[in-house]
């Protein structure tokens, strides 16, 4: 990756997170129809967030590179090996008439990987604000959850639970953000402020406001899921935006 982190990865972080999430939840269904529709989903997620992290390093020989290169002890490395055989797994499930169960089981544990390394992958950095908590993958794990529930409504599926699962995994993911912004304030004063009342407010109270407080309100009243979901979706991308600019307060965004 660059030395600066920008809307590449931000949507990398956020299109694996959704098709994860998708994937993931969807296993939990009883309609074929609806786990076949999370498998797609997730490995469109995961090769086009490739792809944005393949721009994103600058040249494709450097992924490859970093893929092939044996590093265990390495956060990035053990990634993009988790990515690529996440993207294998869900393949193969595309492709087969009957999903054999270890092959299931394998592909979610890589694609649950997949979905919390975007949280520990900016742990592992210097920066107080991404590592100045433990809380991070889990406020990632969270989103995609509730992210993933809400694509799956938005593409139709009208499951009852889904609606459950969105609702409870908003009301975690905020809690989460709330208690990882008074946990690393005094460490990354700057970048909690930037991200409440400064320049990147627009987007901190965005995903709390469209993305977390008017779906909730909403799924309460059973009123237009599907605008919801949309809604549901913005703040995942928003959650994401404010978290990889407050890291790097006072980087250029394009």
């Amino acid at each position: 990756m660059t030395g600066e982190w920008g809307i590449y990865i931000v949507l990398y972080f956020w299109l694996a997170a959704m098709g994860g999430g998708a994937f993931l939840i969807a296993l939990g269904l009883r309609d074929e129809r609806a786990r076949r529709s999370g498998a797609f989903l997730a490995f469109i997620g995961i090769v086009i967030g490739a792809l944005l992290l393949i721009v994103d390093l600058g040249q494709p020989v450097r992924f490859w590179h970093l893929l092939v290169g044996f590093h265990p002890i390495s956060v990035m490395w053990l990634g993009s090996a988790v990515l690529a055989l996440s993207g294998l797994g869900l393949f193969l499930l595309l492709v087969m008439r009957e999903w054999p169960g270890w092959l299931v089981w394998v592909t979610a544990i890589l694609v649950l990987l997949v979905v919390g390394y975007t949280g520990v992958l900016l742990m592992a950095t210097a920066r107080p604000f991404w590592s100045g908590s433990p809380l991070m993958p889990w406020i990632f794990l969270a989103s995609a959850y509730t992210t993933g529930a809400a694509l799956l409504v938005l593409l139709g599926n009208r499951e009852p639970g889904l609606h459950r699962i969105s609702f409870n995994f908003a009301l975690i993911e905020i809690v989460l953000v709330v208690a990882h912004l008074i946990w690393t304030y005094p460490l990354a004063k700057n970048a909690v402020q930037a991200a409440l009342t400064g320049e990147l407010a627009w987007a901190f109270w965005g995903f709390v406001v469209l993305g977390v407080a008017l779906p909730l309100y909403m799924e309460a009243q059973r009123r237009a899921a599907s605008l919801a979901a949309l809604l549901v979706l913005a703040g995942g991308f928003l959650l994401r935006y404010f978290i990889v600019y407050a890291g790097q307060t006072g980087v250029l965004r394009f």
